[in-house]
């Protein structure tokens, strides 16, 4: 695994295992910026707001003999609210959201994450929050 994409698509998926979550659609929005939540019950959508390169070719980082350029990303998961959802909900499922994916991090790429104020959003008349996740990682990692 060695780009934002596979590494996002991985932490979805398996914090998704978790039961706590059936109930929540996710979304991929890693190309477009437009989505459509439900009415009813939660909608995720995932996107990556950010990728910057932090590091040039460096050794033994995380591992002996292993080179790489060290990227750092920002994975936003926005947690939309349907009319049938209370704050207090909101608050518990994005609790639940942050805890899954980081127990779903084998890899250890998140750095830290945060869970944003419940905000309004005009175009789609839904309230949300972002849960963020900063992750850092190896691409074009190589072994000597």
């Amino acid at each position: 695994m060695n780009n934002i994409t596979d590494i996002a698509d991985t932490l979805i998926k398996n914090a998704k295992q978790n039961p706590e979550l059936c109930d929540i659609r996710f979304i991929k929005a890693y190309n477009t910026a437009t989505n459509n939540p439900d009415e009813n019950g939660y909608t995720a959508v995932v996107s990556i707001e950010s990728v910057k390169r932090s590091s040039g070719f460096v050794s033994r980082l995380y591992k002996q003999n292993t080179y790489g350029d060290v990227f750092v990303a920002k994975l936003n998961v926005r947690l939309y609210a349907g009319n049938d959802i209370s704050g207090a909900s909101l608050t518990k499922s994005a609790l639940l959201i942050r805890n899954a994916m980081i127990e779903s991090d084998s890899e250890g790429y998140i750095d830290s994450s945060n869970i944003g104020s419940i905000e309004y959003e005009k175009d789609s008349s839904a309230v949300y929050r972002d849960i963020s996740f900063d992750i850092e990682y190896i691409l074009c990692e190589a072994v000597v």
